[in-house]
């Protein structure tokens, strides 16, 4: 939000007469419309005659521009016939800042100008620049000499009061009478539909004092009267050596919120004011330091505050014709250049997205909230069949793509049961069908679907923050996933390696299903490659490598194989690559490209859908992996779900020993391997020498189980020592140890090189 103190018409603001018993209220559709009609009628009077249908300035009769669906209703605020006499010593105060800004600008003029305006205003004009501001400055506190200094430095109107969105979207306009101050942007904000939970301004706190005053019975800007956090002594400090950092996650995923008055975008009630970074240190108030952008990790280094700036410096080419226009012709145009510029800045802004990803020929229609969205469309109906073909339900970012017919007479059961809100009836064969692997594309009409209700309730259920973080949800080949295991992958987190394992594991399941042969290696095993330890990759792959016809390596860090002839690909060679251009979804881009590049599919995801691919990610493993014993306890369809969608489940935090005979594929020795490499990992520092793995880590599933069963069948054949962990000294063997075995109780075993 800014002011474009250039953007005025002539106005002899003495001449507005303030209003008695007038609420500021105005009808936006009736103002546009008498200047819509005053343009048409032009063509009809001669030049020089006066025009019945004119619309002059006045306190009663003047909207501003609000789109149609930002507006609460046709009814607007404009109350600039209060600025002409304050009636709190607190809103006086607001009001003296303009004088501020205006000396701001008066310095910035030659100093001939200064002297001119000192001899028009009776004052002594000798002496310096400073002396000659000094002396208006005093001048000026009378309202006469206010008004003459104002109409000759910053025009006869108040200029243009604007709120643009970060990707440059003009929402509102306000064609100010007299001087800008908090006033007219609280006037705009108020007449929203939805006000925005993160608002930046040049005079903030100025803002959030405004607006606060004049609805006090239910704060605009809160909490902390529109600050990050709470202004005590600690919080500024922090804020000021730059400790401090405020984490607002709705603005990446929404929220559900229990609050009133949510925003329907974000989900959130918390309203908040900043500064730009231009005027962030200008504020003689410490408090202020709680209301920078770069306390939000969400906002730093993403949001352009100077948008707004940046809109102006394009308007400026106009500012010299729409000056010399009368008032009504003024705002006409400004309007309409204002419709030309969203229209093309929201073509770019398509165009662009379209190209990280999206189809090319779509149609764009408008959502519920106004959003720009991929229009829904309907699929043709086959000619073998009569039966109808439901539309693929939408995805969570507000996109649907269609489908073809074929695939949709296939999910259509699956589709229609989204629709209904009852559970079990309708739960079954084509419930579960719907998250198989053997069922699963790498397309978004496999990801892209409404959850049942008991679906998402179930999901609702396992990422519940408020709930005990170790309770177990699942088990998979490499161990037990937790809620806080959970949590990374549909959360808004980083991916934790464990659950990572088990969503590969369901990709070997999906790539495998195609009849395509795959090997995706452990991620706790690829980071043993790495420096210190500098495992030998090429013992991890399967002895059948060469016959594989895709091997998968979860890498960071680039790691060297073998020489040879390679042919390598790197993202930008592969066409509608998606890119990560902030957030932390590497994980989740990471699954999507191994999933997608392996059934060599054209990519139709992007990072705005990475929300709905947690989501979608977490109930693939709930419904695709049991709790032993306990079966599916998070696939809605089966009756061992009931108990937790009727709130009686009793949530198992630990999993029986299995008797010595029945150990398969997880032993002890095997369960308690994980936080033992993590352990060494995380404390390489503490050693002397290199540590050298166990060998069991480098092995591939088949040959895993092998060494399982010759442990199972007590058969000496060394298979135990695949387990040991090889220390260069023998006092990083002894810290081991102690650390491990000793205090965490773990089954290990080690030895060092004599």
């Amino acid at each position: 939000m800014d002011l474009h103190r250039k953007g005025v018409f002539k106005l002899a603001v003495s001449d507005l007469k303030a209003p008695e018993d007038f609420n500021g209220e105005h009808d936006i559709e009736g103002f546009w419309n008498s200047v819509h009609l005053e343009m048409i009628s032009r063509g009809f009077f001669p030049s020089g005659m006066k025009n019945p249908f004119s619309v002059p300035p006045s306190y009663t009769n003047w909207a501003p521009w609000i789109g149609n669906e930002t507006r609460t209703s046709d009814i607007v605020l404009n109350t600039e016939f209060q600025k002409v006499g304050t009636s709190s010593s607190h809103e006086a105060k607001l009001s003296g800042v303009t004088e501020d800004r205006l000396l701001d600008e008066l310095a910035k003029q030659k100093v001939g100008v200064v002297r001119k305006l000192c001899k028009a205003c009776n004052i002594d004009s000798k002496g310096s620049r400073f002396d000659l501001i000094t002396r208006l400055r005093e001048k000026m506190k009378s309202r006469q000499t206010y008004d003459k200094v104002f109409q000759s430095i910053w025009g006869a109107s108040g200029g243009w009061s604007v709120i643009l969105c970060p990707h440059g979207i003009v929402y509102s306009v306000k064609f100010n009478l007299r001087a800008e101050s908090p006033r007219d942007f609280a006037d705009l904000l108020l007449s929203w539909k939805h006000m925005p939970n993160v608002c930046v301004y040049d005079f903030a706190r100025g803002l959030a004092a405004h607006t606060n005053l004049r609805v006090p019975d239910k704060l605009p800007f809160h909490p902390h009267e529109g600050r990050l956090a709470e202004p005590t002594e600690e919080n500024v400090k922090a804020a000021q050596d730059g400790s401090l950092k405020v984490n607002l996650p709705w603005l990446h995923e929404r929220m559900d919120s229990v609050n009133e008055n949510p925003h329907p975008v974000t989900g959130s009630s918390d309203h908040y004011v900043l500064y730009d970074r231009f005027h962030e240190g200008n504020t003689k108030d410490p408090k202020d330091k709680l209301r920078r952008i770069q306390l939000v990790p969400e906002l730093k280094g993403w949001l352009n505050s100077q948008v707004v700036e940046q809109f102006f410096a394009n308007m400026r080419k106009n500012n010299y014709f729409l000056s010399n226009m009368s008032p009504s012709t003024h705002v006409f145009l400004m309007r309409n250049i204002t419709h030309h510029y969203n229209t093309v800045t929201n073509k770019k802004l398509l165009e662009r997205q379209l190209r990280h990803g999206r189809l090319g020929k779509i149609n764009i229609s408008l959502s519920a909230l106004g959003q720009a969205v991929v229009a829904p469309q309907v699929c043709n109906k086959p000619r073998e069949t009569t039966e109808t073909v439901l539309n693929p339900a939408p995805s969570m970012s507000g996109d649907t793509v269609p489908t073809d017919p074929q695939e949709g007479v296939d999910n259509k059961k699956a589709n229609r049961r989204s629709t209904d809100a009852t559970f079990p009836d309708l739960c079954g064969p084509p419930c579960e069908a719907l998250t198989k692997p053997e069922n699963i594309l790498a397309s978004r009409s496999s990801w892209c679907f409404v959850p049942h209700p008991g679906q998402q309730q179930l999901l609702n259920y396992v990422l519940d923050i408020s709930r005990p973080k170790d309770e177990l949800i699942v088990e998979t080949s490499s161990g037990c996933l937790t809620r806080a295991d959970f949590w990374t992958l549909g959360l808004n987190k980083e991916m934790e390696s464990t659950i990572a394992n088990g969503c590969f594991e369901l990709i070997t399941k999906i790539v495998q299903s195609k009849g395509i042969s795959i090997y995706i290696e452990n991620l706790y095993v690829t980071r043993t490659w790495l420096a210190p330890y500098g495992c030998d990759p090429l013992q991890s792959f399967p002895t059948d490598a060469q016959r594989m016809d895709i091997i998968v390596l979860p890498l960071w860090t680039p790691v060297k194989l073998i020489p040879g002839q390679w042919s390598e690909k790197k993202s930008f060679d592969l066409k509608g690559f998606p890119s990560q251009d902030y957030g932390v979804d590497c994980g989740i881009f990471m699954l999507m490209s191994a999933l997608y590049v392996a059934l060599d599919a054209p990519f139709d995801y992007t990072i705005s859908d990475m929300p709905y691919l947690r989501k979608w990610w977490c109930l693939l493993l709930m419904e695709n992996f049991d709790l032993r014993s306990s079966g599916k306890l998070f696939a809605h369809w089966r009756e061992e779900a009931k108990a937790v969608l009727e709130g009686q489940h009793v949530p198992i935090f630990r999993l029986k020993k299995r008797k010595f005979q029945e150990v398969s594929q997880e032993p002890a020795v095997v369960e308690d391997l994980r936080p033992a490499v993590q352990w060494v990992v995380q404390n390489k520092a503490l050693f002397r020498g290199h540590v050298t793995m166990p060998k069991y880590l480098s092995l591939n599933q088949g040959d895993q189980q092998r060494v399982l069963r010759d442990m199972s069948e007590e058969e000496d054949t060394g298979a135990r020592d695949m387990f040991l962990f090889v220390f260069q000294f023998a006092e990083d063997m002894e810290l081991f140890l102690k650390a491990c075995a000793d205090e965490q109780g773990l089954r290990v075993s080690a030895m060092f090189d004599m």
